[in-house]
């Protein structure tokens, strides 16, 4: 999946005419180091009240220092906050790049990525390519100095729907500048050298400005591989039915204490590393092997599969393990990233950093290379409450379980509305009683979530389902009742119950047929600055139910 360039000399903060896009990711308690913990004021302002900002595919991380929370997004675009309500922009798409203080001067900084892709090469003519950073805290990584502790930056360059490399880069303050250090994985090499794209690269396998040589010389028993690997290629072409795009990294500190990166786009799906704490390095498994717990295959360079293939729709990885719930849950995006494209965010979980991922079906993230709408939980699709705003391709998200355990998810947003103009949302999230991370109808006030009375929950509310398809057009608002009686009625029937979850809020089940969904109750301030009482479930059919009173 293509996405579009935004050149060096454009202005403004619009990712426009796009067919595909990049993302971002932070586990945010898995880091060590101690943040401050900062009193969230109550936000009780008015949908058009808060400061906004424009990052796409944002990877939330907090400050471990000062306790102030940044977005990175793609295009080098940078945010903070210091309540996940209200954001300032820091840079904004490609407005630098000789002086940026986050990537310094890109072109000499990034210099050894873009060798083989992302500056002014085939997609990118006369501009960049520098898609979905990741920023995660290494209490590990040891500098040259021998002090240690960093804030890596892993990102993607890229030329061509398929040519992109993963490099990451040091620094010891979370808002830079990141000093380049390493470019890890490549992908859309071939046998033959064709050149790819509208440029003069020449794509074997053994140039030097790949690290497959290197990797062949050290031999499988010093971190390295013994051969290249037939099943790379199709032909002389790479193959992308196989192999990953190699964008969209992000890193995760797993139950076991270990350092992981997952990555990938379309193509050949999503892939898993292991990582170096102390160098940032991804450790290449050396050999194919097929993975215990999960069955995922296991590539010698581009590591454990998890899901997709066949270039079926699927980017933006990101993973975050739950401490409380036990699972990493595994988000990724589908569809094409315009207003118009479909694009929508699906969920997995497993009890294993490597998989097997499932949904709440019990579909496997594994065989969502075909007739991928079938898989995942689908968040959000194309909706609108009446009277107001209509949102669409919601999508390459991060997540965020802060110190408080509050839980977060992060994506950028587009509108029902004739531009591709797109901002960040945050929603909080909270556990239901199948311990899956519901989402809240309406985006982050840092409203506390409360337990309600039968009163409170029963009543006539829009509903919204966000259905299981890659809809490009508008869902339907429906109306359901949420009868005193426990019965349901409107455009959903069935029967309802409200359950004290015992940890603050309560849970809400709604069995409608052989449907069921599970989810809480959460009085919000709604896109008119009206407190209403609303609900978000979860169906055993892989559905999203909003219902806003």
């Amino acid at each position: 999946m293509k996405k579009k360039i935004i050149s060096s000399v454009a202005t403004g903060v619009l990712a426009v005419a796009l067919t595909v896009c990049a993302a971002a990711d932070r586990p945010s308690g898995a880091n060590t180091k101690t943040a401050p913990m900062k009193e969230k004021p109550a936000v009780t302002v008015g949908y058009y009240d808060i400061s906004r900002v424009s990052a796409h595919d944002p990877s939330i991380v907090k400050d471990m220092d000062t306790g102030t929370y940044y977005v990175f997004g793609s295009h080098l675009a940078t945010a903070k906050s210091d309540d996940l309500v209200n954001w300032t922009q820091i840079t904004t798409d490609y407005k630098k790049t000789k002086d940026h203080p986050i990537y310094g001067n890109l072109a000499e900084n990034l210099a050894e990525s873009f060798a083989w892709a992302g500056h002014n090469d085939g997609d990118c003519l006369g501009g960049f390519a520098v898609w979905a950073p990741d920023v995660h805290w290494f209490d590990e990584y040891e500098w040259e100095d021998g002090s240690k502790g960093a804030y890596l930056l892993y990102y993607s360059a890229s030329s061509t729907w398929r040519r992109s490399c993963i490099g990451f880069a040091a620094s010891k303050t979370i808002d830079g500048p990141y000093a380049y250090v390493d470019t890890l994985i490549y992908s859309g090499i071939t046998a033959d050298g064709t050149i790819d794209g509208a440029g003069n690269r020449n794509t074997k396998w053994d140039n030097d400005y790949l690290n497959f040589n290197e990797l062949l010389e050290k031999g499988s028993a010093n971190g390295g591989i013994d051969e290249i690997n037939e099943k790379w290629f199709r032909g002389s072409e790479y193959n992308t039915d196989y192999a990953p795009n190699a964008i969209d990294p992000t890193i995760i500190r797993g139950a076991d204490g270990h350092m992981y990166m997952v990555y990938g786009s379309w193509s050949g799906g999503l892939f898993i590393l292991e990582t170096d704490p102390r160098t940032g390095r991804v450790l290449y498994p050396g050999k194919d092997s097929v993975e215990e717990t999960s069955g995922n295959y296991i590539d010698r360079y581009y590591g454990c599969h998890i899901a997709g293939a066949n270039h079926e729709s699927g980017e933006g990885p990101y993973i975050l393990y739950d401490e409380e719930a036990g699972y990493y849950y595994l988000y990724e995006t589908y569809g094409a990233l315009q207003r118009k494209g479909g694009y929508n965010m699906r969920l997995f979980r497993s009890k294993n950093i490597y998989g097997p991922y499932v949904d709440a079906a019990g579909g496997n993230a594994a065989d969502n290379g075909v007739d991928n709408f079938k898989y995942g939980i689908k968040l959000i699709g194309n909706y609108a409450f009446t009277d107001q705003r209509g949102y669409r391709a919601a999508g390459h998200n991060s997540a965020l379980i802060d110190g408080d355990g509050n839980r977060y998810l992060v994506y950028h947003q587009r509108f029902d509305e004739a531009t591709e103009y797109h901002e960040v949302r945050v929603h909080q999230q909270f556990l239901n009683e199948d311990q899956w991370p519901v989402t809240a109808v309406y985006e982050n006030r840092n409203e506390t979530i409360a337990n309600v009375t039968e009163e409170q929950a029963a009543g006539s509310y829009e509903l919204i389902n966000h259905s299981t398809g890659n809809e490009t057009h508008m869902l339907k608002t429906q109306s359901v009742t949420l009868q005193p009686d426990g019965t349901v009625s409107g455009d959903l029937t069935g029967s309802w119950k409200k359950t004290d979850s015992q940890k603050g809020y309560d849970y809400v089940t709604i069995e409608a047929g052989d449907l069921i969904y599970k989810g809480i109750f959460f009085e919000q301030t709604d896109d008119s600055n009206e407190k209403v009482m609303t609900f978000s479930a979860i169906g055993n059919d892989n559905t999203c139910i909003w219902g806003s009173k």
